[in-house]
């Protein structure tokens, strides 16, 4: 299939459904701090420069759908809606630090307000399963109610090995095979650490021999389809032919990337004055 329906916009929306690991694991440190409040904060940024880059004059634009769900001591969804939806009603504001340039070269560290729309949790198993369950229910109906759109997109953001690694495959597989006309679903496994051999985007097993978690992930990832490569190149990672939709020991920077790429690399940062927009 062509996945040449990009960039998505207004007349052809796409959509995304997050799911994020809420473990017990995710209590433990990251490089700014827990993997929970960490991934928690990534995510809610994300959401917020898609509501930046969906936004015109005239107000911002549904040019997709956010769908966030949290796994941990339970499965539930965090945020569901339209673009514009979400964009005005997070759960909170809060001050965070972030670097923005001095003018002379530099960077400096201000606080900013952050809408955040997921808040950090970590309790329990890793009922992965059941959280792409979710996410198969949502895919199917949109790809019934919007068949000739760009596919929707999955994120799974996880730290740790599902509770049930083979009821896990058999779901996530299922949400690959649904589809629109433009392509089948496309399922991104991210595995966050705070060590190893970080690898995005994987062509083959050769780059994490010997890690079975590894394996599982690879296994239940997209083909990064070949009108995403090139997309993936300008976002600064290197594919090559057969690569797969998957990120292994990734830290907070490959995070943010991988998730730039999946959501306003496949085009809902489009030119304001879109035609039909």
């Amino acid at each position: 299939m062509a996945y040449s329906n990009i960039p998505i916009g207004t007349p052809n929306p796409g959509c995304f459904v997050i799911l994020v690991d809420q473990s017990w694991s995710m209590n433990e440190e990251w490089k700014s701090g827990t993997k929970a409040e960490a991934a928690a904060l990534i995510v809610s940024r994300i959401i917020y420069e898609l509501g930046l880059a969906c936004d015109t004059a005239e107000g911002v634009k549904d040019r997709c759908r956010v769908c966030l769900i949290g796994y941990g001591e339970r499965v539930h969804s965090v945020a569901d809606g339209m673009i514009s939806d979400l964009h005005t009603s997070p759960a909170e504001v809060k001050k965070v630090k972030r670097l923005i340039s001095d003018g002379a070269g530099g960077v400096v560290e201000i606080e900013a307000d952050m809408p955040i729309w997921l808040q950090p949790q970590a309790n329990n198993g890793t009922p992965m399963h059941t959280a792409f369950e979710h996410a198969a229910e949502i895919v199917q109906q949109w790809c019934v109610e919007w068949p000739n759109n760009f596919p929707p997109i999955v994120f799974n953001i996880t730290d740790g090995e599902a509770t049930d690694p083979l009821l896990t495959a058999d779901v996530a597989k299922k949400v690959m095979n649904f589809h629109t006309t433009d392509g089948n679903v496309l399922v991104f496994n991210v595995h966050i650490a705070n060590s190893g051999n970080e690898v995005i985007f994987p062509h083959d097993k050769s780059q994490f021999a010997q890690d079975p978690f590894a394996d599982f992930l690879f296994g239940i990832s997209s083909d990064l389809p070949d009108a995403l490569r090139e997309e993936a190149r300008n976002h600064g990672f290197s594919p090559q032919p057969n690569a797969r939709c998957f990120g292994h020991n990734v830290t907070e920077v490959g995070l943010t990337k991988v998730l730039e790429f999946g959501t306003l690399g496949t085009g809902a940062l489009v030119p304001v004055n879109e035609e039909g927009d």
